[in-house]
């Protein structure tokens, strides 16, 4: 099974390099990107994916907004330029939590763990 993954960031260097590591990634079937954390707020309400991938940083709802309001329902990779996010990134839910810049074997090995944690499957794609 192949997930669908969802990326929210308002930078658009950000998110066009998940963007590509997603689509490089054998585990992920269908990637759905926004710019704008309100409409991926309402997709999310009505597509329920599998997995997020959420910029922290902002504006309007940022991603610990959306952690308080989806992380119980849907595991979220936090992301962003301060490690010191991490803490209250996990203390929300966050499955997993990946600082930028990333590689493409820090980014495989996210989602490979919440793979793992889905299906219960160990899936080492680097």
């Amino acid at each position: 099974m192949k997930l669908d993954l969802i990326i929210v960031d308002d930078s658009y260097l950000w998110l066009s390099l998940a963007e590509k590591l997603a689509k490089t990634h054998p585990l992920i079937g269908r990637t759905t990107s926004f710019l704008d954390s309100y409409d991926a707020w309402v997709y999310i309400q009505t597509a329920k994916p599998q997995v997020v991938l959420s910029d922290i940083e902002m504006p309007g709802m940022n991603g610990f907004s959306f952690l308080e309001m989806f992380g119980n329902r849907v595991p979220f990779i936090s992301s962003s330029t301060k490690q010191g996010f991490e803490p209250e990134a996990r203390e929300l839910g966050c499955a997993d939590f990946i600082k930028k810049p990333f590689t493409k074997t820090e980014f495989n090995h996210t989602i490979d763990m919440v793979y793992n944690q889905l299906y219960g499957q160990s899936a080492c794609f680097i």
